[in-house]
């Protein structure tokens, strides 16, 4: 385990990414606690109310733009709890860290490939449906889904500010459902920590929010934020 300062750290640094790119405090938060030897009920305990924070502001600022509320809970949530649910019945059974590796390298591929992304985005177009029912198992079982989710909302609508508010109300609700599951089925339960690390979430995506994304080069910072996905991938799968 990593001491309090640790954790801030990582949640302050993921949460700006968060802000910058609408996904990393899952994307990458998930994988960095579970190589420091977090459980997957763990960093779920320690992640989920951040990101509740986080999407809850957005959400709130954008709610006329949001256009995938029945979606998210006809299609998304069934797969998502019963992701959840064999997850956190089997956890000893199954190794999370390489399951989330795989699938970072995954949307990593998916994100340097121009082919892959014209092919991807043609596939979901045709199959819209089943590919919101493969976001919630995505999300069940590794809390990975920020990336299938962000091709399905980029494939759906041309506006940024569309897509961010349509990925943030579903990132919403998935956290919330993951938060009633593990009430109910885990056998650990919410970490004293997360009361220092909710303000320090939120601190540091509304400072983010209202200061960085003005300023940055979009291409170099999404080549970057590709390069992270692949060498957390490659750590997770290896370890």
């Amino acid at each position: 385990m990593v001491e309090i300062y640790y954790l801030v750290i990582i949640i302050a640094v993921f949460s700006i990414v968060q802000s910058i790119f609408g996904v990393g405090l899952l994307l990458f938060g998930t994988p960095t606690l579970l190589l420091l030897g977090y459980s997957y009920s763990e960093t779920l305990w320690l992640l989920l109310p951040c990101s509740v924070t986080i999407s809850l502001i957005q959400v709130v600022n954008d709610y006329k733009l949001i256009e995938a509320k029945k979606r998210a809970v006809y299609l998304v949530i069934p797969t998502l709890v019963l992701g959840l649910a064999f997850v956190i019945i089997y956890e000893n059974g199954i190794n999370i860290t390489r399951i989330v590796g795989v699938l970072l390298l995954l949307i990593g591929v998916i994100r340097f490939s121009s082919k892959l992304q014209a092919l991807l985005s043609s596939t979901v177009k045709k199959h819209i449906q089943i590919y919101y029912i493969i976001i919630g198992v995505v999300h069940g079982v590794s809390n990975m889904g920020g990336g299938p989710l962000s091709v399905l909302m980029s494939t759906i609508y041309s506006k940024k500010e569309i897509i961010r508010a349509n990925v943030a109300f579903i990132y919403l609700i998935l956290a919330m459902v993951q938060l009633v599951v593990l009430s109910i089925m885990s056998l650990t339960s919410l970490r004293s920590e997360v009361m220092w690390l909710i303000p320090i979430s939120l601190v540091s995506y509304i400072f983010t929010s209202r200061f960085i994304p003005l300023k940055i080069n979009n291409e170099k910072y999404a080549f970057i934020l590709n390069v992270m996905v692949l060498v957390y991938g490659v750590l997770a799968v290896i370890k």
